[in-house]
């Protein structure tokens, strides 16, 4: 009568440790999603910016600046693709809908 209660136990530790695995990996991945989000809308801005000025001098700042942003946005990218692809990451991140990110130019 009393065997069930083991199988009770497995089951709802079982069931609480996928949760909570899922949970984190979601967590932890839209975190570097947003942070790819973030680099790559302040890249447009930039791009947006340098289109708009007319002065040569400001240009030239205005690209070293599009260069580190886009610097910023390929390592965010990197990072995040990298997260991914760890074992224990993949298989939920890939079941909860997260794909690599391409990295193109934006």
């Amino acid at each position: 009568m009393l065997s069930w209660i083991p199988w009770l136990i497995a089951i709802a530790s079982t069931t609480a440790f996928v949760t909570v695995w899922f949970w984190e990996v979601k967590r932890t991945m839209q975190r570097l999603k947003s942070t790819v989000d973030s680099a790559a809308d302040q890249l447009k801005a930039l791009r947006l910016r340098a289109c708009d000025s007319k002065d040569s001098e400001q240009s030239d700042e205005i690209e070293k600046v599009i260069g580190r942003s886009k610097s910023i946005y390929l390592q965010a990218v990197k990072h995040y693709n990298d997260t991914l692809d760890k074992p224990w990451i993949f298989l939920p991140g890939i079941i909860l809908g997260f794909k690599k990110e391409l990295g193109k130019p934006i």
